[in-house]
């Protein structure tokens, strides 16, 4: 029987984990001899998920997971975050490409593809202005106030709805450049994952005029996110078994730290 690790201890990853072999499509199953590349989406800017270092190359906790894993089963890995966030997801659900490097849990998702366990978890954080704070201590405090927020992605099932219903709420297309309606008072706070944010903050060198607020809105774990049309979905198994072992080791948190942004915030 799978047994959940310290880390990872939700009742979510335990469900997740324990219905993967049942989840995987018969015909994904007999055709894993046929995954002769993995090609992998994801987030561009998500420290320390996944990201380009200076050089263009694609970093983050999720690759060092993927290169380990397809190295050690001869498998060519192929990361695309070239390919835009609602496009990819849309290539992933036809079997375009394989998985993704990270993502939150959301039902419409779990719907749709098949998760791994958990090998991340990021917070959701309110930005603000420092000279143009108010209090946040709870999601219901951003009511009446203008926000931002990436276009695309999800940050889970509660936040997404919470902010689709009762929040006035900016979807910038831009997130590397999100801040900068922050900035010129378009809005009075942006909600981002802590290190994306944080991350961007030093690219910009704004970290004098940036207060993160504590704590944090939501702590959402990350996952894996594999196609069910891709043959290499029945590799997940053995993904989760690293991550497991991962895990045991403290080798994630080793990773996390490695790929967190170096700059603090004030």
């Amino acid at each position: 029987m799978l047994q959940c690790t310290a880390r990872f201890t939700m009742i979510s990853a335990c469900i997740l984990a324990g219905t993967v072999m049942a989840a995987i499509p018969n015909h994904a199953q007999a055709a894993s001899n046929e995954c002769t590349s993995m090609v992998v989406g994801g987030a561009f800017g998500w420290e320390p998920v996944s990201y380009y270092d200076a050089m263009e190359r694609p970093q983050g906790i999720a690759i060092d997971i993927l290169r380990q894993y397809t190295q050690e089963h001869d498998i060519p890995l192929q990361v695309r975050f070239d390919i835009p966030w609602n496009r990819a997801m849309r290539m992933l659900e036809a079997g375009e490409i394989d998985a993704m490097a990270g993502a939150y849990f959301t039902q419409e998702r779990d719907a749709t593809f098949i998760y791994s366990l958990p090998f991340a978890s990021d917070d959701i954080m309110v930005f603000q202005h420092v000279d143009r704070q108010f209090p946040v201590t709870s999601i219901e405090n951003l009511i009446g106030h203008p926000g931002a927020r990436p276009q695309g992605g999800s940050y889970g099932d509660f936040i997404d709805r919470f902010a689709l219903e009762r929040l006035d709420m900016i979807y910038s297309p831009t997130g590397n450049r999100i801040f900068d309606i922050l900035l010129n008072g378009r809005v009075d706070y942006v909600l981002l994952g802590r290190y994306d944010g944080l991350a961007n903050i030093a690219k910009d060198g704004i970290e004098d005029v940036m207060h993160m607020v504590e704590p944090p809105m939501i702590r959402n774990q990350v996952y894996y996110l594999f196609s069910k049309n891709s043959p290499c979905v029945s590799h997940i198994v053995q993904i989760n078994d690293l991550i497991r072992e991962l895990d045991k080791t403290g080798r994630l948190d080793d990773l996390a730290r490695l790929h967190q942004p170096a700059s603090k915030n004030n």
